[in-house]
């Protein structure tokens, strides 16, 4: 099947929202059709191949390079390929039938972008995308200014002026992040879950920033878990020895959540863990190592090691107003 085929039948939605990352001027949804927004893309991977290494991560790129080199990939591996592979299908650089494969009409336009990849260059961006999206993963909403200085501590300069710019022209993070304004302030949010504003008014500042290293950041850049923790590590481990990639990543999102909210509900846990005992125990050990959205990015981890607790009687620290022992005294127990 060509991409032309393939595009004909997709849903229109996913095509435009495509279509909108990738071409600068965008026509209104209305005003295209389907096949008008294939010919545009083709025009622009015709005049300015170099679009389609914009799209993908290093290991995108090496996954492209094994299909021209007629070598299979496979999204069934294991978490970390199935999320290269969807990335790319979902970039609508490859398809799948018995296979995966580039469509025959973008394949001539995918090896000249491979002709003009300069690994050096593209190391270097795909670190700062990388770092990018991890920090937005990682505090889902944090002022402006401090993003500056994260991405300074991540040896990555930039000035407000130059991250807005950054992230408007570039078709791998402007539908993932945004910058906003909130009474009278500048953000920069998470655009993957809809909840930017429930976290601006629910942030705390009670624990000071936890410091990721810049393994750990890149890591929650590309595969929103922090592959350098060893539990989280082993945690993943253990969910690719019992469940196909497609439900992990489904579990991963849903504890992403759990934890950046930091809802300590049992019955929730017990739902993402489909009542599985051997689960539930897997996915308590791990909680420990995701960031804490409403508590500055903290893991509950550093909030125990950073955090003194009050006593069982006064108020919590999560500003509930319940007494301390009635609300999130368990989790630190």
């Amino acid at each position: 099947m060509t991409l032309k085929e393939y595009i004909s039948k997709e849903d229109k939605n996913k095509v435009y929202n495509f279509y909108k990352r990738v071409v600068l001027n965008p026509k209104e949804y209305e005003s295209i059709t389907r096949t008008e927004i294939y010919n545009e893309i083709i025009a622009l991977y015709k005049s300015n191949p170099e679009i389609i290494l914009k799209l993908c991560t290093i290991e995108e790129i090496e996954s492209l390079k094994s299909l021209i080199n007629e070598k299979d990939i496979h999204d069934n591996y294991g978490y970390l390929e199935y999320v290269v592979v969807t990335n790319l299908k979902n970039n609508y650089l490859i398809l799948k039938e018995d296979n995966y494969y580039i469509p025959e009409d973008i394949i001539n336009y995918v090896k000249m972008a491979l002709n003009i990849y300069n690994e050096k260059a593209y190391s270097f961006k795909d670190v700062t995308d990388s770092v990018i999206l991890g920090l937005t993963r990682i505090y889902n909403v944090v002022e402006i200014e401090e993003f500056i200085n994260l991405l300074a501590k991540a040896y990555i300069n930039m000035t407000i002026k130059d991250l807005k710019k950054y992230i408007e022209c570039n078709s791998k993070l402007s539908h993932k992040i945004a910058i906003i304004k909130y009474q009278k302030k500048e953000y920069v949010i998470s655009l993957e879950h809809y909840y930017y504003k429930d976290i601006l008014e629910l942030k705390k500042d009670y624990y000071k920033l936890n410091d990721y290293s810049l393994e750990s950041i890149i890591s929650i850049g590309k595969y929103k878990i922090n592959l350098f923790e060893e539990r989280i590590f082993a945690f993943l481990s253990f969910l690719e020895s019992h469940l196909e990639p497609k439900y992990i990543e489904l579990i991963i999102n849903d504890l992403v959540l759990y934890v950046g909210f930091n809802l300590n509900d049992e019955e929730t846990l017990n739902n993402i863990a489909d009542n599985i005992t051997d689960l539930l125990e897997e996915i308590k050990k791990a909680l420990n190592y995701i960031p804490i959205w409403t508590c500055n990015g903290n893991t509950l981890k550093t909030i125990k090691e950073n955090t003194i607790l009050p006593e069982k009687n006064e108020p919590c620290l999560c500003g509930s107003g319940k007494k301390f022992k009635h609300c999130c005294w368990k989790q630190y127990k």
